[in-house]
């Protein structure tokens, strides 16, 4: 059974979809046909198994519409890959192993799945008996900033935006934000569970500071060799042009506080700043 040799486990909206883009590039390494494979908090994070299925559904229909659409012949073992993909076993071992099978001898498997972050005490517990060897990458974010674009995301969902000052506050509290940016409760967690030889922490500012700096500093963690990345100071995700009014900025910044003296203590004034 393969299983990942390279976990990024977060935090959402801190950059892993650009690192998905640009590492999982390199040749030796292999990522699965779409972001996001939610294997762990499906079984460690309630909410994720009330949308984890549609997640998978929806990364194995785009996945063959890209393999159709991009390729005079059609790879038919490829297309009867993804259908397995999204079996009645889905997120079991078996699934998880085979999600891989297709990964050369040489390369390092590469799991991306931001919801990682969140997971229970037991299932960090879990991850550390499931993967022995596995090292873990973990990108942090100003938690105002980091909120901002989780709130961005979610109105672009929904395809409306607030009418009021409540609405937009209402938006602001939602508790799937302050979930997903609670770096005072998981950071101890996975730094708990894990040295420093198999989890690295790195600030978001970083990547559009110094993206080749940023993944050389992955590699080096990884003993990987480097590798040219031509498109890493492209930006992947362009977000949604939705302007933030003031005061949730203000809510925020005040809402967020405790989270940010964590950063500055855990990490220091120097990774505190780029983040």
């Amino acid at each position: 059974m393969r299983k990942p040799d390279i976990l990024c486990i977060g935090a959402q909206k801190a950059g892993t979809t650009w690192f998905h883009v640009n590492f999982g590039a390199r040749a030796d390494v292999f990522v699965p046909p779409f972001k996001e494979l939610h294997y762990f908090d499906y079984h460690f994070a309630p909410d994720s198994a009330k949308w984890a299925p549609q997640h998978i559904r929806r990364g194995v229909k785009e996945a063959i519409r890209k393999h159709v659409v991009g390729n005079a012949d059609i790879d038919l073992d490829f297309i009867a890959y993804l259908i397995r993909v999204q079996g009645p076993h889905i997120f079991t071992r078996k699934w998880y192993g085979e999600i891989f099978e297709r990964a050369g001898e040489g390369q390092r498997v590469l799991d991306v799945t931001p919801e990682y972050f969140c997971i229970s005490e037991e299932g960090v517990e879990f991850v550390r008996k499931f993967l022995p060897s596995t090292q873990f990458l973990c990108f942090l974010r100003d938690p105002v900033e980091r909120a901002i674009s989780q709130i961005r995301m979610n109105l672009k969902r929904k395809a409306k935006l607030p009418e009021t000052r409540a609405a937009w506050l209402l938006a602001a509290k939602q508790p799937v934000i302050g979930v997903r940016g609670d770096y005072a409760t998981y950071v101890p967690r996975w730094r708990d569970t894990f040295d420093e030889d198999r989890l690295l922490f790195l600030p978001f500012g970083m990547i559009a500071a110094a993206p080749d700096a940023f993944l050389a500093r992955i590699e080096a963690f990884l003993g990987m060799a480097p590798a040219a990345y031509p498109n890493a100071g492209k930006k992947v995700h362009w977000a949604a042009d939705i302007e933030i009014p003031g005061y949730v900025r203000e809510y925020l910044a005040e809402a967020t506080r405790p989270q940010r003296e964590f950063l500055l203590a855990e990490f220091g004034p120097a990774f505190a700043a780029q983040l």
